[in-house]
């Protein structure tokens, strides 16, 4: 199908409202998914006095602004965290679009990002990723193998599951035996070498380079700020799945990344070195 600059704008706002609805969707996956509910029914409710929450009070963001940040019934104030997460789905289905543009492979980045966002808010709410998840990115990864919807092989998929998981594994029993305690959970390692089978070797390696800085700026800050103590644990799930979408989102045509285009052209003609 050939898509017409006319056409496009459409498509965008599609996508757009599409990405908005599944941000709704998401908060009611981070919050009962690790409390054991269905996410299915019963239908959303106020949690501070259970009122069913109305259609046209459920429309991603607009909703919010018009009921001011509050409770229709109770007035009780609705966390800011709903229509951030509306707003990020929204706005990565639109990068991911400009980026990957209408395709399948689109699709398959698109659901493993929006996974990605809801990994980052559960593992910082109960320090855990839902087998769930795993589940589910490794079901679009071997769809999306099986059908050679990726820029990569299965060898290479394979490659990116050792790399990611492996070197995810080895900094953990590291980790252990340096501070005597658990470093890394095995949540963490189970989503690496999920994600690693869909980024290959190459990308899997960015994606754990960025991973450590995220999350060792992050720890930096906290402690910085004495909002944790030295032996206070950090979910690294969010540094993973930021490190990770960073990753996806600085792909360029042909299935190679902006970032590792950039070190190589900069950083080895010999600029930078004496």
């Amino acid at each position: 199908m050939i898509i017409t600059k006319e056409l496009y704008p459409f498509i965008q706002a599609y996508s757009l409202i599409i990405g908005l609805s599944v941000g709704s969707f998401l908060n009611v996956i981070i919050y009962r998914l690790p409390n054991n509910k269905s996410i299915v029914k019963p239908r959303s409710k106020c949690t501070n006095c259970n009122s069913q929450i109305v259609w046209y009070d459920n429309i991603p963001i607009l909703s919010y602004l018009a009921l001011l940040g509050k409770c229709r019934n109770c007035k009780n104030p609705i966390s800011i965290r709903y229509p951030l997460i509306e707003f990020i789905c929204g706005m990565i289905t639109l990068m991911l679009l400009s980026i990957y543009g209408p395709t399948i492979e689109f699709v398959a980045v698109t659901l493993i990002s929006y996974m990605l966002i809801a990994i980052t808010f559960i593992d910082a709410d109960y320090f855990i990723i839902p087998n769930e998840f795993i589940i589910f990115g490794f079901g679009i990864s071997i769809v999306s193998h099986f059908f050679n919807l990726l820029p990569i092989s299965i060898v290479q998929g394979v490659y990116g599951a050792l790399t990611f998981g492996g070197a995810l594994f080895i900094s953990g029993a590291l980790g252990t035996i340096i501070f005597k305690k658990e470093a890394l959970g095995f949540g963490d390692i189970k989503l690496g070498l999920m994600l690693g089978s869909f980024l290959g070797a190459e990308l899997s390696l960015l994606a754990l380079f960025f991973s450590f800085i995220f999350g060792g700026g992050m720890s930096a800050i906290l402690l910085f700020a004495r909002e944790i103590g030295d032996d206070h644990m950090i979910p690294f799930g969010p540094s993973i799945a930021a490190a990770t979408l960073l990753t996806i989102l600085t792909k360029t045509i042909g299935g190679g990344n902006h970032i590792i285009n950039w070190y190589f052209t900069t950083m080895w003609d010999g600029k930078y070195f004496f």
